[in-house]
């Protein structure tokens, strides 16, 4: 995802992260939750009560169809519920998913095409309404009906494009057949896609009621089954999350402990953090800029913590264009480059890494020894410049493209200076944000490299390794940024993609293994992003930091 709190991320995380995420600093706190292996759950703690939290920007949408950011899914989780889901908490458990609205976790054919899942009894909606085993179509319709962002993960439905070209709101997806009467949902699949369990469990997927509108419904949401319901929006300003009292007892998803959080837009991050010092505000969603950062780890480091999100930044190199067409040019970059200055770039807010699947992520499978040396050691100079030589490009020109936001700039900036130092002739171009991917996604740019991230949709390695699968290759809006061919890779691919993630799992690690050894992209670290309250919040037992929605808002919870 790059998108804005995942560009928050890169702006402030917000993920306007996706394109980058603010810079942020230090490096004392362990990182917790997130990409970790432990898990927890929180102990018995204060429930009711009101609570206040910032964000720099408002969400995109607060339509389930629509929100594709980082900010907008944190809330959206608790308000619509799929029907697969993730357990509320922390570590790997709370990657693994569960049914939701589900009864139990689907039925899969043995072909892997054909998913069988039913709904559970006597469900409502926070306005009373019946949940019924239809509004999962209707819920996927105006998904497509929309031109979502996140239309593209239901086009292996059967007859989910032809549905999208119809262009008739009230047409049928062929390959869902839901019966009202027994609450049975058969969802056909084109081609079996071992993945497809985790697309069910996305915020687009949030059941609403079979008569919601296909318009963006943001100023007025629509009722959904969640903890949490939406009130009191008012667009760019300000909504309400409001305790869902008609919630049923759901294993692994708990009511919410609040009985509001006010979230208000506030652009100042210095005047958010200041807030949450004074107890104004009880949380932020953005890391504290880098020059508070220091303060906080160390005034208040008993409500701050620090995690590493499932997400990559890393450089990519154009293999159609010289002089990265040569595999120990691409080496050689990634022998330069000094992970340990990356993360300074960051404020510290990188954790250095080797592999290009997150460690949060199935199928991850830490490298080591990494083929380039250890990442948080110094980078390998004269080996690079001698792979330089070797290759004969001594003296080639090279542009490295880089948006205008941070980390973004300064890590293209760093790049430029590198390939200079190991013998190439680099300069870096600086691209507006808002274009910058469309712009070196375009062939005609022949980018020849540059600055790239991405934050999960999903913990599914399928969903980080489509950025370096041929097979996704295409002429404008690519995302294979590098243009890899890797011939091994994409056969790989297509074996592990149709797989169960049990029985993949070795096989993503063995393509990610192949990423890193054969220089295809330069992977330097993961985002870290932190968790910063204020002394009214119930720190060790309500602050749960989920790997894939951050903090987990249900179980915010303040002891006055």
């Amino acid at each position: 995802m790059r998108s804005t709190l995942r560009h928050l991320l890169v702006v402030g995380l917000a993920l306007t992260a996706p394109l980058g995420v603010a810079a942020c600093g230090g490096d004392d706190a362990e990182p917790t939750a997130g990409g970790t292996p432990e898990s927890s759950t929180p102990a018995e703690s204060p429930s009711g009560g009101q609570a206040t939290a910032n964000l720099t920007s408002f969400p995109d949408y607060l339509d389930p169809a629509l929100s594709y950011t980082q900010e907008g899914w944190q809330s959206l989780w608790t308000v619509y519920t799929p029907l697969l889901t993730y357990r509320h908490t922390e570590g790997a458990e709370g990657a693994e998913l569960i049914p939701g609205l589900a009864e139990a976790m689907p039925e899969v054919s043995e072909d892997g095409k054909t998913y069988t899942l039913k709904l559970r009894e006597g469900l409502k909606y926070s306005d009373g309404t019946e949940v019924k085993a239809s509004d999962f179509e209707h819920t996927i319709k105006r998904v497509l009906n929309l031109e979502s962002g996140g239309s593209s993960f239901y086009f292996p439905i059967v007859g989910a494009e032809n549905y999208v070209e119809a262009g008739r709101t009230k047409g049928d997806i062929e390959g869902i057949k839901p019966d009202d009467e027994t609450g049975e949902i058969v969802i056909e699949l084109a081609e079996p896609d071992g993945s497809f369990p985790y697309v069910l469990a996305m915020d687009f997927a949030g059941l609403v009621p079979g008569d919601t509108e296909f318009e963006n419904l943001t100023k007025n949401p629509p009722p959904g089954v969640g903890p949490f319901k939406f009130e009191n929006v008012k667009q760019n300003r300000s909504y309400d999350l409001v305790k869902n009292e008609t919630f049923p007892e759901i294993e692994g998803i708990p009511a919410a402990k609040l009985d509001t959080i006010s979230v208000e837009i506030k652009k100042n991050q210095r005047r958010q953090v200041q807030d949450v010092i004074q107890n104004n505000v009880d949380y932020i969603l953005d890391p504290p800029p880098a020059d508070q950062l220091r303060q906080v780890k160390t005034e208040y480091q008993d409500r701050y913590e620090e995690y590493v999100t499932n997400s990559t930044y890393y450089y990519f190199l154009n293999h159609r264009q010289k002089p990265f067409d040569d595999e120990r040019v691409r080496q050689a970059v990634n022998y330069a480059i000094d992970k340990r200055a990356l993360a300074r770039l960051f404020g510290g807010l990188l954790e250095p890494g080797c592999n290009f699947l997150p460690p949060g992520m199935q199928g991850y499978e830490k490298i080591d020894p990494c083929p380039y040396g250890d990442p948080t050691a110094a980078p390998q100079i004269d080996k690079a410049r001698q792979l330089i030589a070797d290759a004969g490009v001594e003296g080639d020109k090279v542009t490295v493209y880089g948006n205008d936001e941070d980390p973004s700039r300064p890590t293209t900036e760093y790049l430029a200076d590198v390939l200079n130092q190991i013998g190439l002739d680099a300069e870096p171009r600086i691209v507006e944000g808002s274009v910058y991917f469309q712009t070196v996604g375009n062939q005609r740019t022949k980018a020849q490299a540059g600055f790239a991230n991405w934050f999960q949709d999903f913990p599914h390695p399928r969903n980080f390794l489509f950025l370096v699968d041929p097979a996704t290759i295409q002429s404008t809006n690519n995302q294979n940024f590098g243009n890899v061919e890797d011939p091994e890779i994409k056969q790989a691919l297509e074996e592990a993609n149709r797989l169960p993630i049990e029985e993949a799992a070795d096989q993503y690690a063995a393509i990610d293994r192949r990423i890193v050894e054969e220089g295809h992209v330069v992977p330097y670290g993961h985002r870290k992003l932190a968790n910063f309250v204020s002394e009214r919040v119930d720190f060790e037992n309500c602050t749960v930091t989920h790997p894939v929605y951050q903090l987990d808002l249900t179980q915010l919870c303040v002891t006055e």
